[in-house]
């Protein structure tokens, strides 16, 4: 039997100017790191807002557009002076601060894929720093929907779906929580 994982976690969410990876942008990044029972190592995280100016986000769809400017982002996005390879250096420096080695943190969050494909284009650095495996609380959830008791299902925390990065990580942190506990610890 292989010995029990005590893989940490880096926990990221992004808002994008979209959703392709080859043409959107990354406006936002949030990130917490937790240990593998999902203990936060930081209460404050990182976050860093990328300055564009309003030409890359008038390229941005309805629901972009609605949603980060409901938000405050778009208004955060052109006061920002931050430059993607700031970005870069300050969310790699303050993994590093907690995971020093190569290739040893997963990479967590909902519907985290896609944040990961964003990833490569710009920040390559950060990229590399991870392990390759993720952990999607999306994927745990809809394989809560298709196999586990109803009242697994219904006893799910309940989101706010606001799409602002540092409260959808900490509402996706207390999800996998909830599934660790039930599910997994038999709680």
């Amino acid at each position: 039997m292989a010995p029990k994982a005590s893989t940490p976690l880096v926990w990221i969410d992004c808002e994008m100017t979209g959703l392709d990876p080859s043409e959107d942008v990354i406006l936002q990044i949030y990130c917490y790191i937790t240990d593998h029972e999902l203990n936060l190592l930081d209460e404050e995280g990182y976050e860093t807002v990328v300055h564009y100016e309003k030409e890359v986000l008038n390229t941005m769809g309805d629901w972009c557009q609605k949603t980060h400017s409901s938000t405050g982002l778009i208004a955060r996005v052109l006061e920002s002076t931050v430059t993607v390879a700031q970005a870069t250096e300050g969310f790699l420096a303050y993994i590093k601060k907690w995971l020093s080695g190569r290739g040893v943190a997963f990479l967590a969050g909902n519907s985290v894929h896609h944040d990961r494909a964003f990833l490569p284009r710009y920040y390559t650095s950060v990229a590399d720093h991870l392990h390759h495996r993720i952990i999607d609380v999306s994927t745990v959830k809809e394989a809560v929907r298709m196999w586990c008791f109803d009242e697994v299902h219904a006893g799910v925390p309940a989101k706010k779906l606001l799409h602002e990065a540092r409260m959808d990580i900490l509402e996706s942190i207390e999800e996998l929580r909830y599934y660790k506990g039930v599910i997994l610890d038999g709680k």
